[in-house]
């Protein structure tokens, strides 16, 4: 065994055990040494990317899964200790994480299975935690339909590479020096279909709009913000090998144009909060599929840059709703949109991170969601000559841009709508408080993990350097629209108030 293979296993028993004993020690709110603990543990985790070589690709997925996990960990204990009135439901969350971030910055394809299949294990459990402690039995069915849905296809993908690799080369031989062949159609096929499953492209998406929503606030976070990544992350894998490019091009174009338009149109007739963002987490997953298909097609292009601040931009938006849904739970009990809109007058910090979020993912300088469309539409722009398919590419990703301002919108009204009475089942706590500072700083990382995306791909984007001049550039400009935002926000709140009172 290397000396890097021994100091990951300890990384990984240090992580563990830290985040373990950080629930161990909470009592309720913030409590300082439980937070420390947290960040120790996912600090831990993130060294990783810096005693091993990682593609860039690992990189940034290690990364922001650490900088995210962190925060949605935090609010795992807040939200635990005030809806069950226990630990048990952040320590899965911290497992969660740890294996989904252990499965990134694996270097064998052994390891990677291995971690692979324990973040689906520990998923099941998360995503039937209801059902298990009593509280919604529904959620066992949510589960069992994960199971069928998103493990069994992407099981049988990794047990071929297993099965082509051989057990010995799978621990011996790094992934990148792995020289699969998985040309023959129907394993390509299989491939990409399997991983497909894990990331919620249709036809295989079936599990998805149940498991989000039925699982706790902070499981759906880690689920939708970082877990189907992981799909997308095996397409890419075994697109380093030799593939049968025009199957699998096919296969996610096709399937990804497809569920990019059908998960925004569901999206925008949910009324419940958390299916709304499970059928956006589908829409925004089928154009990532289709960008990389682009990508297989046209390997070493900006695709691949898009296609990394696309899932960083989702990343943030979606972990950052997902544990919004959490406080508007814990604040009111309620998910159903018609029958909130009081948000902002009862927690305004909270309307402001939700706000701050949506405006990344509308590409807003210079938050990731503003290098994700950039960078998503100049790709595709960029090839346009070359083929009809890219005028197809182009209308797609602008119908799905259009519908995620339209449900995006419509999920705001849950925050900010004039008139609408405070809910009589509304209660601040230290815990909403608690919560909405989470989410304030899950937003906030929308402009913090732009520099790291921008670096990762500054080699070989020459204007790198305007970029980042742009991007101090903008900053203050988009202070001044928060600032801004969260005046109008406290204003609209004043006067509704004020006009209760009269």
């Amino acid at each position: 065994m290397e000396s890097i293979d021994l100091y990951r296993c300890v990384v990984f028993a240090v992580s563990v055990s830290v985040l373990y004993l950080s629930n161990t020690v909470y009592k309720g709110g913030w409590n300082w040494i439980s937070v420390l603990l947290k960040i120790t543990g996912y600090s831990v985790l993130a060294s990783l990317a810096l005693h091993q070589q990682l593609s860039s690709l690992q990189l940034v997925l290690l990364v922001t899964t650490t900088t995210l996990g962190s925060l949605i960990s935090l609010f795992s204990q807040h939200y635990s200790y005030s809806k069950y009135n226990s630990k048990s439901l952040a320590l899965v969350t911290d497992l969660l994480l740890a294996t989904t971030a252990m499965t990134f910055a694996s270097r064998y394809l052994l390891e990677l299975v291995l971690f692979w299949l324990t973040t689906e294990v520990v998923g099941f459990m998360a995503i039937a935690y209801d059902a298990l402690v009593g509280v919604n039995s529904d959620a066992m069915r949510a589960s069992l339909r994960y199971l069928v849905f998103s493990m069994i296809p992407t099981d049988l993908a990794l047990f071929i590479l297993i099965a082509l690799t051989g057990l010995e080369k799978s621990l011996s031989e790094s992934l990148v020096a792995l020289n699969l062949d998985l040309t023959a159609p129907l394993i390509t096929a299989i491939l990409v279909l399997g991983f497909m499953a894990k990331a919620a492209i249709a036809p295989l998406h079936f599990w998805l709009p149940d498991a989000h929503s039925l699982a706790p606030s902070p499981v759906s976070a880690v689920l939708s913000g970082i877990m189907i990544k992981i799909g997308v992350y095996g397409i890419l894998l075994v697109a380093n090998y030799a593939v049968n490019t025009s199957i699998a091009y096919s296969i996610l174009l096709l399937f990804g144009s497809l569920t990019a338009i059908y998960g925004g149109v569901q999206a925008v007739y949910q009324k419940d909060l958390k299916r709304l963002l499970a059928y956006s987490s589908v829409s925004h997953m089928g154009a990532i599929a289709m960008l990389t298909a682009l990508y297989l097609k046209n390997p070493g292009s900006l695709f691949y840059y898009a296609i990394i601040a696309y899932i960083v931009a989702h990343a943030v938006y979606k972990a950052s709703l997902f544990m919004d849904t959490g406080v508007i739970e814990l604040l009111s009990g309620e998910k159903n949109i018609e029958k909130l809109g009081y948000v902002y007058r009862v927690l305004p910090v909270e309307s402001f991170a939700v706000t701050l979020a949506i405006l990344s993912i509308f590409g807003l300088p210079p938050t990731t969601g503003f290098l994700a469309k950039l960078w998503a539409f100049s790709s595709v722009l960029h090839e346009i000559s070359a083929s009809y398919v890219y005028v197809y590419v182009l209308i797609v990703l602008s119908v799905e841009t259009a519908l995620t301002v339209v449900y995006s919108a419509r999920y705001l009204q849950a925050h900010i709508k004039p008139g609408v009475p405070v809910g009589a089942g509304a209660s601040k706590s230290t815990y909403t408080h608690s919560t909405s500072m989470c989410t304030l700083l899950s937003s906030l990382t929308s402009l913090t993990l732009t520099l790291p995306v921008l670096l990762i791909q500054s080699g070989e984007v020459k204007a790198h350097s305007d970029i980042l001049v742009l991007y101090f550039t903008s900053l203050p400009v988009l202070l001044v629209v928060l600032a801004s935002t969260y005046m109008i926000i406290r204003e609209v709140r004043e006067r509704a108030e004020h006009g209760d009172e009269k």
